[in-house]
């Protein structure tokens, strides 16, 4: 069995364990026993945003760092970088915590909720290379469920900078983050997907809760900010990089979707849209000067305008 056929068969595991429970204690305190136990990690817990410190939380193995301030560490580097950490090395990773001397590698994911990120879920490893993209995915999908059933899309929009400012604004939306999807190169910078030569789309990801938000309406509102009869081509964007597309990893969101694209299909009363829906083979964080950009440059280019960004809000 493959790390990932584990992962396939714990998952919904995880989802029956948690379902029902409101308290995030408990839930971090069975999400962690049931990897733990599953996976065979050596160490396997979570850290708790308190103020401007990490604090221990539920975990399994050995006795741990009890605080870890901001930015500091993996867990901390997690947390102010807001991104998940996967690290093959602990002793070449700069500013590296040693909690214990038979840490060699480690895998660091933030846990959102309402838009924060609120603890980490921090595992170790007694061999170098443990952790690698497969376990990002997978850990990313279980912390998701423990403050509720959040979901997640993949938008193609022209340039991902105003397609992030564009769905950070709907009610519903949990997070967001740039980056390029269904490519050919693995770890592309923005430089290399800039040449069209590595098959990849600038997208945003969207995590969201269907509680507030539906797949439906989300999709309804993606349509309103691209123009869904250009090819390559969004505003003064042009190339491959800059396709529309919807990308997904569900396959129950397939149906949904489809039903979407024919309806916007049938309203401009054309057979097919030069809109993608695929599922989602590969996604990479963009470098971090992209993420939030419109926020960090209001004066940035984009395609989309203020009166798009107020469609987000209504």
């Amino acid at each position: 069995m493959t790390k990932e056929d584990k992962y396939l068969e714990l998952l919904p595991r995880m989802q029956a364990l948690l379902s029902g429970e409101e308290d995030p204690i408990a839930n971090m305190a069975n999400m962690a026993a049931l990897l733990h136990q599953t996976m065979g990690f050596w160490w396997t817990g979570f850290y708790r945003v308190n103020g401007d410190e990490l604090v221990l939380g539920p975990f399994q193995g050995p006795v741990a760092c009890t605080r870890i301030g901001r930015g500091r560490g993996v867990c901390g580097t997690a947390w102010s970088e807001m991104r998940t950490i996967v690290v093959p090395d602990v002793e070449k990773f700069p500013g590296h915590i040693a909690c214990s001397a038979e840490s060699r590698s480690e895998i660091v994911v933030p846990v959102w909720h309402h838009g924060e990120i609120v603890a980490v879920l921090d595992i170790d490893s007694k061999d170098l290379g443990t952790f690698d993209a497969v376990d990002r995915k997978y850990l990313e999908k279980m912390t998701a469920l423990l403050y509720g059933p959040q979901r997640d899309i993949w938008f193609a929009a022209g340039c991902f900078w105003g397609a992030q400012k564009f769905f950070k604004l709907v009610e519903g939306v949990q997070f967001t983050e740039v980056g390029f999807c269904n490519g050919r190169t693995q770890n592309p910078t923005y430089e290399q997907v800039y040449t069209d030569e590595t098959g990849h789309a600038e997208c945003v990801h969207v995590r969201y809760d269907p509680k507030v938000i539906s797949l439906q309406e989300l999709t309804r509102l993606y349509f309103k900010i691209i123009d869904p009869l250009s090819l390559n081509k969004q505003g003064g964007d042009e190339g491959t990089r800059y396709r529309t597309g919807v990308y997904y990893e569900d396959e129950g969101d397939l149906d949904i979707l489809s039903k979407e694209f024919r309806l916007e299909e049938n309203k401009l009363g054309v057979d097919e849209m030069p809109v993608e829906l695929l599922r989602l083979t590969s996604f990479y964080r963009a470098e971090e000067y992209h993420q939030d950009y419109l926020d960090k440059h209001p004066d940035g280019y984009c395609h989309l305008t203020p009166a798009h960004f107020l469609l987000a809000t209504k």
